[in-house]
């Protein structure tokens, strides 16, 4: 995704079906619902493949993908793993190029970030990539992957990630009362997260539904950047977003997503 689409695109959260989150099952499921994107939690074993997980396990620091396929092993990455094998980063870039499923690799932790992307370029995937969760410290060369900044949750958190312009701007605006002050504090948040995305070179912003404002979108769309928003399952939020002309919708009910999104086609025509 490394330009803005002109078409929403329904993003399946893993763990959308029956299956478990990061099984193969789950990804096969997020398939058949026709989503433009499936949604995948990465991180590596010990020797730096990556594999789909979300939790962190010590087992991970102790045996290769191969040895953690083995009973009991496998079952002691928790319960879904009794039944379902530790699934390989590099199997599902292999499905989704044989499909034309776009992939967004959720990075857990600092360790998985450059394993994986070197796996993506290795296998040539990236034009079906875009990344969020961890994106610090990258070595790879990403061109033609598409970096999302995740957008912190709180001011307060993006004054301690180094973007302080909300918090300036709220101690500025004190005097003018508590509305002056939140208005002031949020458009200061917003510019400062969205030119940090810009400057560091990120294709756009990953942002969590409850941050997810007009003023956003029109911040980020201006300065040429992407807005993917995560984890939205309301149908009347969905509908919200989707008047904002947000590009990206993260959803554990991507069937309902899909069906407004064709009403919405349906009315624009």
């Amino acid at each position: 995704m490394p330009t803005r689409e002109t078409r929403l695109l329904v993003t399946a959260h893993t763990g959308c079906g029956e299956a478990p989150a990061n099984t193969w099952a789950s990804l096969m499921e997020a398939a058949a619902t026709g989503a433009d994107v499936a949604e995948l939690d990465i991180r590596v074993t010990c020797k730096d493949e990556p594999v789909l997980l979300h939790d962190h396990s010590l087992l991970l620091e102790l045996y290769d993908a191969r040895e953690l396929n083995r009973m009991p092993a496998r079952a002691r990455l928790g319960p879904p793993h009794r039944e379902h094998g530790l699934v390989m980063l590099a199997d599902v870039l292999e499905e989704a190029k044989r499909r034309g499923l776009m992939l967004n690799l959720d990075i857990k932790n600092g360790e998985s970030v450059n394993p994986a992307l070197r796996l993506v370029k290795e296998l040539q995937a990236e034009r079906l990539v875009f990344v969020t969760g961890c994106t610090e410290g990258i070595e790879v060369d990403t061109e033609g992957i598409s970096l999302l900044l995740n957008v912190p949750e709180s001011a307060d958190a993006a004054s301690n990630e180094g973007a302080t312009g909300a918090v300036d701007a709220a101690q500025n605006a004190a005097a003018a009362g508590n509305g002056a002050m939140n208005a002031a504090a949020e458009g200061a948040f917003i510019r400062s997260v969205c030119e940090q995305a810009k400057r560091q070179g990120y294709q756009g912003v990953n942002v969590p539904y409850e941050r997810c404002s007009p003023d956003f979108v029109a911040c980020a769309h201006a300065l040429g950047l992407i807005v993917s928003v995560y984890t939205v399952d309301d149908a009347d939020a969905m509908r919200s977003l989707m008047n904002m002309k947000v590009d990206s919708i993260t959803t554990k009910r991507p069937e309902q997503l899909l069906r407004l999104r064709k009403v919405d086609e349906r009315h624009e025509a």
